[in-house]
């Protein structure tokens, strides 16, 4: 009997060992992935069912995503989140990733963009203005009055058949004849701003186990990924940041094809999979130059573990520290969540950069 208790055992854990991977959600194909909610959002007025599990509805064509008492995350380009607060309408006029187009028509929403990826494109119309993201940054738009922040980046404001660039640091008022473009101050960030901010530093945090994985699974034979910042481009290779579902966490994070991308605003970091490996998994070799035993010896090289030794930057570490506050509307933090990606045997290891 013993025989074939181990033989029922071992086949339930197969059979658990495969849950995950077949429960792997597909990285998205096109824009308007939404991803994560709190409270009441609609889609097309049909109500999301919070949390979201498994399955993960995409806005269509000319499709509407509103949030009521409840805030939203909706994936663009990869890597890219667009985030809205509450009593929010955001509309999508096309969903490709070489032309996406939105209309904010209500409320606000913050836009996060890590990197600039090559044949992608975002515009979000507000008001009387076209919108296209220009540079790496961090956009906030406000439906009423009109107006755009930016806290990092840069982005080409188009009214009518005139253009202007509003860089980083800058405000435009929007929604007159004339845009007037003014300072902002970086310091001046409400609730929805420091939500998406602490939404934006756990995706960075569970990249660390994400790309872990991606190692394990290719290894130095991955021919997009390598330790440099440049990415490395082989003949018909999609060599292009991505989207991946996290288990641990229960979210998406982003993988960037080069070396390593980090919010400018923020300043935590997202690693490919050679990278992360190299900074927080690979063995260290350490160099004994002294003999090992009396009378000489050959010098001795000793094998150390690997320590995370990143750090969340400034900006980051200041959003975990609000996490708690009722002030600051609801989510969770990086840090806070280290044990969560242990214990599931990823890592937490956020080596984010401060400003």
């Amino acid at each position: 009997m013993r025989w074939l208790w181990l033989s029922v055992l071992a086949a339930v854990v197969a059979a658990l060992a495969t849950v995950p991977a077949m429960a792997q959600p597909v990285a998205p194909s096109k824009s308007g992935m939404v991803s994560y909610i709190e409270g009441e959002v609609r889609l097309d007025d049909q109500l999301i069912p919070d949390p979201i599990v498994a399955q993960f509805p995409y806005m269509k064509e000319n499709g509407a995503l509103r949030t009521v008492e409840g805030r939203a995350e909706v994936q663009m380009l990869p890597g890219w989140a667009m985030r809205l607060g509450e009593r929010s309408l955001l509309h999508m006029v096309t969903n490709r990733f070489i032309d996406t187009r939105v209309e904010l028509m209500e409320g606000s929403g913050v836009l996060q963009v890590p990197e600039i990826l090559k044949d992608t494109s975002l515009t979000v119309v507000l008001a009387n203005a076209a919108i296209t993201i220009a540079k790496a940054g961090d956009y906030h738009f406000d439906g009423s009055p009109a107006r755009l922040k930016v806290f990092a980046g840069e982005a080409n404001v188009k009214i009518g058949n005139e253009t202007m660039v509003v860089g980083g640091g800058k405000m435009v008022n929007l929604g007159g004849a004339l845009a007037s473009v003014e300072k902002v101050n970086k310091e001046d960030l409400d609730s929805l701003d420091r939500w998406s901010a602490r939404r934006g530093e756990l995706a960075a945090t569970a990249n660390a186990s994400s790309a872990r994985q991606v190692y394990d699974a290719n290894g130095r034979s991955a021919p997009c990924y390598s330790t440099n910042v440049t990415p490395v481009t082989t003949p018909g290779a999609p060599c292009v940041g991505t989207l991946r579902w996290n288990p641990w966490y229960g979210l998406w994070t982003y993988i960037p094809y080069g070396g390593m991308v980090c919010d400018p605003f923020w300043g935590y970091c997202y690693y490919n999979p050679m990278r992360v490996y190299s900074m927080y998994y690979a063995p260290t070799i350490i160099y004994n130059p002294a003999p090992t035993r009396v009378g000489g010896g050959a010098p001795s090289f000793q094998t150390a573990a690997p320590t995370s030794s990143g750090s969340s930057g400034t900006r980051a570490s200041s959003v975990s520290s609000v996490a708690s506050s009722p002030s600051a509307g609801v989510g969770h933090s990086a840090s806070s969540s280290a044990s969560v990606a242990a214990s599931g045997g990823g890592s937490a290891a956020s080596g984010g950069r401060g400003k």
